[in-house]
């Protein structure tokens, strides 16, 4: 049976500072002392392989833990965080603006095709989280370590409870519900 660690990123400076992130925001000192813990605790687990978020923050936290445990890195594009509106990266998730554009996004979040406007929507989010689940299922190896990001990793965690057929109700649920903290460990059989 396949078990997959999923590990959410390191602190990053967008986490430290409420700010909406891009692809390239890098960890903070904390995140990369977070890092470091988790890679101690990596050192424990029968991995095989890390594959990691192509987005800089998840590959500075993958490529601690592959100094520390001596794995192979993958870079997955399936595995990214949540692509937000343009009009919400690098501004601060407490602004007038982006609280009105996350209102307008959450108000709509189960209208089917709905975009505020270059966002992805709950029917993106649904079929990346079943591509990524059948990328990990076709992998040879036994024991992966994924790193990745809290809302795409609360989408995918809902998936896999939930399955394929999932609604937006039961995600958003689900969701409300559950903190990913930076460097915590999710652990499920395939």
């Amino acid at each position: 049976m396949k078990k997959v660690y999923f590990v959410r990123h390191g602190e990053s400076e967008g986490n430290a500072e409420s700010i909406y992130q891009n692809f390239s925001t890098p960890l903070t000192e904390k995140g990369r002392s977070q890092c470091l813990v988790i890679a101690d605790r990596c050192e424990k687990f029968p991995l095989d392989v890390i594959i990691s978020s192509a987005m800089i923050r998840a590959q500075e936290t993958a490529k601690i833990i592959s100094r520390k445990i001596k794995k192979r890195i993958e870079y997955s594009g399936l595995f990214v965080e949540c692509r937000r509106p343009k009009e919400q990266i690098g501004k601060s998730m407490k602004s007038p603006e982006t609280l009105k554009i996350g209102k307008a996004i959450q108000e709509n979040f189960h209208i089917p095709g709905f975009r505020f406007s270059d966002e992805e929507n709950f029917e993106d989010l649904k079929k990346r989280a079943q591509k990524a689940l059948q990328y990990l299922e076709k992998k040879s190896e036994e024991n992966i370590l994924v790193v990745t990001h809290g809302f795409f990793m609360r989408v995918l965690v809902a998936f896999i409870i939930f399955g394929k057929d999932i609604t937006s109700y039961e995600c958003e649920k689900f969701m409300r519900k559950i903190h990913m903290k930076n460097t915590g460990i999710t652990v499920f059989h395939l």
